[in-house]
């Protein structure tokens, strides 16, 4: 566990560097200069300084930690925010005895669903798959049914809460009350948010926030020996505040970044920041756009929903410091700047993270880039390049820049696949085959720049107009593509 003066030593060191401005603070996570090389990284400092306090005059961080915490111990303390673990069953290891409350808190509401038993249909109107008969009562969920519905689904997700993590699956007290500590906060966030629910994925977001916090969490030091100055310090880091501070982040990383909204609202909200993503990728890479969505045929939202929703937890490979890193920035993107960026950024991360495979990705059969797709080589990528994630980041951020930019966002891409891909040979000529019908050339791998020596075959038979007139539409491709992604940015507007 961290020490006391090691966590003095490096907020002081961190407040110092960047003058006391939040602003440069940011920006420095932005351009890679705060990271876990620095001997006076911390990333609970990082997170909670960007999501919480805003500040980095930790005189203030007492009146801005006191005033969310108490926030959330006001929501646990309303009725219907209480988390209802007497409703579970006894043998659930989650289960707590309700505890004693006055006559009138006491009803139909609050009280455990009676159990059910089965038994035979006697009648074919109670046969609960028959179609019901018009005028015929349908059961309506009373609260707790609902409620032990909504704390049934939490628990069965954070049990299956990052495997190789043993904190969670140890069998331990602690591993007990970390887990119930962030089943209580996704149960009081789904009710706060109850126009969205809860969605799975969500307790792994939180699940990753609650492993990088509770590292750097300790208990406030009881002695008289700590200043003034250094308590408000170590009340960023008070481990008795754990579960309070990850509320407040949960809400501020998915909520006001505008996460939530795009990719967990509705269907509808989900498929059109699918939709933007495809016009995303159609304006910076139109070979992977064509390769995909035309050639073949495999829709994005077969593999993009993991990507998004998860905000590329899970591509990123089984090493939580992977994705930790890229949250770091992610929860540095200043989201008060009208519309936030946050989600735009992910989606050109996924356009960068494509990018960086397009070799093995435009020479794939429907099943192979699937399978590619959904299995993305990060280890492979990271082992090559150590900076990998961190250049990803630079040039989705650059990509978000640009984002009302056609010309830029062009521009860029290219520039990407020269850095990237200078191995790939793209011959959008036709070249006829024996039989006389035309046929594209293949892409190909090289390490070579000079371009491929043309086959004996195709020198035996000259190219006809057919021929002639596909390689003309191939090579007008690019074109094409841009303007079907206008016509879609206007029907979309």
């Amino acid at each position: 566990m961290i020490k006391e003066n090691e966590i003095i030593s490096k907020v002081l060191l961190s407040i110092e560097q960047y003058k006391g401005s939040i602003d440069s603070f940011r920006t420095a996570v932005l351009r890679n200069e705060y990271t876990p090389a620095k001997k006076y990284f911390s990333r609970l400092f990082l997170w909670k300084a960007c999501l919480i306090t805003e500040s980095l005059n930790f005189r203030e961080w007492d009146t801005t930690l006191t005033s969310s915490r108490v926030i959330y111990h006001k929501l646990r303390q309303e009725k219907d925010m209480i988390v209802q673990w007497h409703l579970l069953d006894e043998d659930n290891e989650f289960y707590l005895p309700q505890q004693k409350t006055t006559k009138s808190s006491r009803s139909n509401q609050n009280s455990k669903p009676a159990p059910q038993h089965l038994h035979r249909i006697e009648n074919i109107a109670d046969d609960p798959l028959a179609m019901p008969l018009d005028g015929a009562e349908t059961h309506t969920p009373s609260q707790a049914e609902l409620d032990n519905d909504l704390l049934m689904s939490i628990i069965m997700d954070v049990q299956r809460l990052f495997p190789g993590e043993t904190i969670f699956h140890e069998n331990s007290e602690a591993a007990m009350i970390y887990k119930r500590q962030i089943i209580s906060v996704l149960y009081v966030w789904s009710k706060c948010n109850a126009s969205i629910g809860y969605k799975q994925g969500i307790h792994e977001i939180i699940g990753l926030m609650f492993l990088n916090l509770r590292k750097e969490s300790i208990p406030l030091p009881t002695t008289n020996t700590v200043s003034a100055d250094e308590r408000h310090i170590f009340s960023l880091f008070d481990e008795k505040y754990l579960e309070h501070d990850l509320f407040t982040m949960l809400n501020r990383f998915t909520v006001s970044s505008g996460l939530v909204s795009q990719f967990y609202a509705s269907e509808a909200e989900l498929m059109s920041s699918i939709n933007v993503f495809n016009i995303y990728l159609m304006k910076v890479d139109q070979l992977i756009h064509y390769n995909l969505v035309t050639k073949l045929r495999l829709e994005s939202q077969l593999w993009i929903i993991r990507y998004l929703r998860l905000l590329l937890l899970r591509e990123l490979g089984n090493d939580l410091e992977v994705p930790s890193l890229l949250w770091d920035k992610l929860a540095a993107i200043d989201t008060h700047t009208g519309s936030s960026p946050v989600p735009d950024t992910i989606m050109f991360l996924v356009v960068v993270l494509l990018i960086h495979i397009k070799s093995e990705l435009v020479l794939c059969d429907f099943s192979e880039a699937l399978s590619l797709l959904l299995h993305y080589p990060i280890a492979a990528k990271i082992k090559t390049n150590p900076a990998f994630i961190e250049s990803v980041f630079q040039d989705a951020l650059r990509l978000t820049d640009y984002k009302k930019n056609d010309m830029k966002l062009y521009e860029y891409g290219r520039k990407m696949n020269k850095k990237y891909n200078n191995n790939i040979k793209v011959n959008l000529g036709y070249t006829p085959s024996p039989n006389g019908s035309a046929s594209p050339t293949v892409l190909s791998r090289s390490n070579s720049p000079s371009p491929a020596p043309s086959s004996p075959t195709s020198a035996k038979f000259p190219p006809d107009p057919k021929a002639e007139r596909m390689a003309f539409e191939k090579f007008r491709l690019e074109a094409r593509l841009k303007k079907r992604a206008e016509e879609m940015m206007n029907n979309k507007s």
